[in-house]
């Protein structure tokens, strides 16, 4: 408690020491984040960022990139595959960025990590971005598209032996959302679901959104969340599509939940694991000490990022060889 007199003291933790060695570099290459501007400025400066932050990146023997069409739209996607496995499991990815922003090659450095890690093959899906296509667009074509890979059983004419579903942030919130969906329409196949820092609800009244919105520097706020609702709603909507933290959870394949202490969706994310365990699912929730928002893009920058990564696939690549549960 501080002194009569004195300035409150900051109870909130530092910020991890990798994520602010990142934040200085990225400002001593004149790369610093950006968030407001016209949405074509925004992209190309988050693509040079994640240009910088995969430099280091080593492709996979097998990369190719992929057309999916759905609803007149060619989604592009890229499938990254493992060594030494003819038939792995394939984890569907939906890549961050408010609904607005994000890429393909913006998310490699990370998606080579995961299969390297997991021995999974990964399919990052490139959905429609608002506010040029606004809900449900980029739900629908997540959907579409796992839903069609797995009714086939193959992809790019080689089988896999069953599959989960990924992302983080945004590609989270669509990724569960999908989930729910494919459980609604009696398809029985993820195995396992891995969201990073998810938004999952319209809500931001909650302490972690008011004690952590921007800080240290962070982009995510209660005011650049709004704006990024505002640009993916068409009509406000608010159904469990978009807040998939409403709907009837019961019947999801097991989950692996992760947020850091400071980022503004925690509240949020450890609601999500409450209701999903009162709906009787397998729920892991790592909640990830001096963590912001956003950091599995610079796994090849922040040894920290790369150990939650590494991580995640060691426990991903014991449950779907069926040696292990979430528990």
């Amino acid at each position: 408690m501080s002194r009569a007199g004195s300035l409150p003291v900051d109870t909130r933790p530092p910020v991890h020491a990798d994520l602010l060695a990142v934040a200085t570099a990225l400002h001593e290459q004149g790369l610093l984040p950006v968030v407001q501007g016209d949405v074509q400025s925004v992209r190309a400066q988050l693509e040079r960022i994640n240009a910088w932050a995969a430099r280091r990146s080593v492709p996979l023997s097998y990369e190719r990139t992929l057309g999916f069409a759905v609803d007149g739209r060619t989604v592009p996607c890229k499938l990254y595959w493992p060594e030494g496995d003819e038939t792995p499991c394939l984890m569907f990815y939906c890549h961050g960025g408010g609904f607005r922003h994000g890429s393909l090659a913006g998310w490699d450095a990370p998606l080579r990590q995961l299969v390297r890690d997991s021995g999974l093959a990964v399919l990052s899906i490139d959905y429609a971005l608002s506010p040029e296509y606004r809900f449900p667009v980029a739900f629908n074509e997540v959907l579409a598209i796992v839903s069609r890979v797995i009714k086939l059983g193959t992809i790019t004419d080689c089988p896999v032996r069953g599959y989960a579903l990924g992302g983080d942030s945004a590609g989270a919130n669509l990724a569960l959302g999908a989930a729910i969906a494919l459980r609604d329409a009696g398809i029985d196949a993820l195995r396992q679901l891995l969201l990073f820092y998810g938004s999952y609800s319209r809500d931001m009244t909650s302490d972690s959104w008011q004690r952590l919105g921007g800080y240290a520097g962070q982009n995510l706020s209660v005011e650049t969340m709004s704006a990024y609702w505002a640009s993916y709603l068409a009509s406000d909507e608010d159904d469990w599509r978009v807040q998939p933290i409403i709907a009837d959870l019961a019947g999801l394949p097991p989950v692996r939940l992760v947020v850091g202490e400071l980022d503004p969706l925690l509240d949020e994310n450890r609601e999500l694991a409450n209701r999903l365990r009162s709906a009787g699912v397998a729920t892991s929730l790592q909640v990830l000490a001096n963590m912001t928002h956003g950091f599995v893009r610079f796994n090849e920058v922040a040894p920290v990022a790369r150990n939650v990564i590494a991580a995640q696939g060691s426990a991903l690549r014991k449950a779907l060889s069926g040696q292990a549960k979430v528990s």
